[in-house]
């Protein structure tokens, strides 16, 4: 087995291990003090929102201009300088803060001040471990990486929830417990990274006068900035905003309704790992047949298996509340998992649309419509908050609508340049086996025994999708095998 197919294996089950840890503590630990897992949320997400600000996509420069810096052997060169830029950074970013907040003294009163000592650092880790991340993946390295980057934040979010909770630390204590989880982290990848290569203590900054260099690596920072800025504002402003406008506790009861129905793109993790370089092949040899038909098969593979898991979380979501800690309280995100759930199923349905431009002469289109994205989701979030004053489900209403819209315009976008779009009459027999199960769902009696209604509600539904499934033949089961999906 060559050391891709090793490290994607192993990418994909620490993935599934890290989705694994978030449900868990979502489900059995976080309710217990729904007000400190909101606050631990907020400071992490903001954290995640003002990243890119502070980065300004020099990380992904790395990876892109890492052949040109490896000729003169300049690449450790412009890792380093990528640090000093990313200080610098976020120096200035302090200065400009605190020139905010001298002219403009309400910003005191918001939660983003009152968390800014947990949430800055943070963010310059995060900023860091992600350039590091971005340059071991050079050496087709990634498994270690996500560890630090994806694992030990969950695991440090709940060991410093365990420790407040067991009233071993206190809450600011607790906060920094795990904002010192992101320094473990950045150590650890550092003391990896001199493992691949050893890192020279020799600083030259030379190579950014050559030709002009230094104007055409920030030139593609800011672009890249400028599209990861967009995708960044639209996942995680959501959570801000609730924790601005509303409470913490409202955070953890939106994050934990969100985080459950989630589950239904894990399987999109690894199919767009394998796909991204069959779809940068088929582009480049202009062969629209085969895009069009990995297109389908791999969107209808991953609408089918999405649907058969909102389902089964549909269906036995009030019951899982019933049986958790403060469940009365979470019920009240009971709307977030149906509007979130069918707008994930639409960003399922659609497959891997934003591979095909970003893989395309039109790259650039991704970082206007990812723009696009960040701004639509503010508006329709203040609209929703404000004027309509509809809590946690108009938040959720907001990135849904967002997501729908920012998935059917490259939907339009790829049928009209490439003539390839992902739907079939498949689909309809998807949806409607998914409104029966929904539909049965309602109907089935509640034992007394409320861990007996979870699990029998569930299996209730998979058995009413097999039978679908076997009479429509949706999805042969032979395809739902990695190989048989691409046809190899």
């Amino acid at each position: 087995m060559s050391v891709v197919a090793r490290q994607s294996l192993k990418y994909s089950i620490v993935g599934y291990f890290s989705t694994l840890i978030g449900i868990l503590s979502t489900v059995f630990l976080y309710p217990n003090d729904l007000e400190f897992a909101g606050k631990l949320q907020f400071v992490s997400q903001t954290a995640l929102l003002i990243l890119p600000v502070i980065a300004l996509g020099i990380m992904h420069a790395n990876v892109r201009f890492f052949p040109k810096m490896s000729v003169e052997n300049n690449q450790q060169s412009l890792f380093k300088f990528s640090i000093v830029f990313i200080l610098v950074n976020f120096c200035a970013g302090l200065l400009l803060l605190s020139l905010a907040v001298l002219l403009f003294p309400k910003l005191k009163a918001t939660d983003f001040w009152e968390m800014s000592v947990y949430i800055l650092p943070m963010a310059l880790f995060l900023a860091v471990i992600q350039l590091c991340s971005k340059y071991i993946s050079i050496k087709k390295r990634i498994v270690v990486p996500n560890i630090f980057e994806n694992v030990f934040p969950k695991i440090g979010m709940v060991v410093a929830f365990l420790c407040f909770y067991l009233h071993y630390t206190s809450e600011k204590d607790s906060v920094w417990l795990f904002v010192g989880f992101f320094v473990l982290a950045l150590l650890g990848m550092f003391l990896y990274l001199h493992r691949l290569e050893k890192l020279s203590p020799r600083v030259d900054f030379s190579f950014l006068k050559q030709d002009a260099f230094g104007r055409e690596l920030m030139t593609y920072s800011f672009f890249t900035f400028l599209g990861s800025m967009g995708s960044v504002v639209a996942l995680n402003i959501d959570t801000y905003m609730i924790g601005e406008m509303l409470t913490f506790k409202e955070i953890a009861i939106y994050n934990t309704s969100l985080n459950l129905v989630r589950m239904v793109t894990v399987p999109a993790l690894g199919v767009y790992t394998i796909s991204a370089p069959i779809i940068a092949g088929l582009i480049a040899d202009n062969k629209m047949k085969e895009l069009k038909e990995l297109h389908h098969k791999t969107s209808l593979y991953l609408f089918a298996v999405g649907a058969v898991l909102f389902g089964l979380v549909a269906v036995g979501i009030e019951d899982l509340f019933l049986l958790m800690k403060n469940g009365d309280q979470l019920a009240k995100g009971l709307p977030v998992v149906y509007v979130m759930g069918f707008a994930l199923l639409f960003d399922l349905a659609t497959g891997f649309n934003g591979y095909i431009i970003s893989n395309s002469k039109y790259y650039k289109f991704n970082n206007t419509t990812t723009v696009a994205l960040a701004v639509l989701t503010i508006v329709t979030n203040l609209i929703f908050l404000f004027w309509f004053k509809m809590g946690i489900v108009g938040v959720s209403l907001a990135t849904a609508i967002s997501l729908t819209v920012y998935n059917a315009v490259k939907i339009i976008f790829n049928y009209r340049k490439f003539g390839v779009h992902p739907f079939s009459n498949k689909y309809l027999y998807i949806l409607g086996l998914l409104a029966v199960v929904l539909f049965v769902g309602q109907l089935l009696p509640d034992f007394e025994n409320k861990f007996v209604t979870l699990c029998y509600k569930p299996a209730v539904a998979f058995i009413v999708f097999a039978f679908g499934n076997q009479i429509f033949t949706i999805i042969p089961v032979k395809e739902i095998m990695p190989k048989s999906l691409f046809g190899k």
